[in-house]
């Protein structure tokens, strides 16, 4: 599961773009970080799902952090869309209303949330 952002500051002399999903939307959940303390609260990935090896590093309510590292931040203009891939998707799915299901990029399915166990 991945949650669809969009760019909405770059700062690159600090290397950082902000987005505009945060705790809200991605849950606060750090991972694996035993196995792996640089998987930060997510992967960040384009559109197509390819990994663009960037990680966010921190969140507010509603926006996230994104710091290169060893990833190319610079065709991310305000306005680009990325997927994030959540490190606890149960935590991200439950604060959403729907999901798209997509299928070669297209929105293929619309699924409305179950609440209430």
């Amino acid at each position: 599961m991945t949650v669809l952002a969009a760019v909405v500051h770059r700062d690159l002399k600090r290397n950082k773009i902000v987005i505009d999903a945060g705790a809200i939307a991605l849950s606060k959940d750090r991972g694996a970080i035993k196995f792996d303390p640089t998987c930060g609260y997510g992967r960040v990935l384009d559109l197509e799902g390819n990994d663009l090896d960037l990680r966010l590093d921190s969140l507010s309510q509603e926006h996230g952090e994104i710091m290169a590292g060893n990833g190319d931040i610079s065709r991310l203009k305000i306005g680009s869309r990325v997927r994030v891939l959540a490190n606890h998707s149960c935590l991200s799915a439950a604060q959403h209303s729907h999901y798209h299901v997509l299928e070669r990029g297209r929105i293929e399915e619309r699924w409305e949330i179950q609440r209430g166990w």
